[in-house]
């Protein structure tokens, strides 16, 4: 079994949109587009690949540069999707790799993301890729509403 990584297109918008919602996050495709316009326009800033086995997108990773005054830049995995019927066939593997390449030629020393604590898979996975959890840090949401 071969898995091809590269750059998604717009082509892609309809797996990219059946993968995220498989993973929880309904989106129709015209806005996931509209996003993906962005992402692809700032290439210096946001990369999205997908894997690819036998023809069929099995899954995607988008990665940002993240400069930061406090301590030095870092790249972070944005998210990672793959297929149920894709996991644990190096789908995800390769993606958080093709992330890495990336994040060294941008000079970063450091690629962090974030994992919902619904996933229970994603921890195990991403501990055997050397990835560790970062003790003492939370993340703090606020949904902003109309603000007329």
């Amino acid at each position: 079994m071969t898995i091809i990584i590269r750059p998604a297109n717009y082509q892609d918008v309809p797996a990219l949109t059946a993968l995220t919602e498989e993973m929880g996050y309904p989106s129709d495709s015209q806005a996931l587009s509209e996003r993906l316009t962005m992402l692809l326009g700032s290439p210096d800033l946001h990369q999205l690949w997908v894997a690819e086995i036998e023809g069929e997108v099995a899954g995607w990773l988008h990665a940002f540069w993240r400069p930061l005054l406090e301590s030095p830049a870092a790249v972070e995995i944005g998210g990672l999707a793959v297929g149920l019927r894709w996991r644990r066939r190096g789908a995800g593997r390769a993606l958080v790799h093709v992330a890495e390449r990336w994040a060294r030629t941008k000079g970063a020393t450091t690629v962090t993301l974030r994992a919902a604590i619904h996933r229970d898979e994603a921890p195990d996975f991403y501990q055997h890729q050397g990835y560790q959890l970062s003790p003492g840090q939370k993340t703090f949401r606020k949904q902003l509403g109309d603000t007329h």
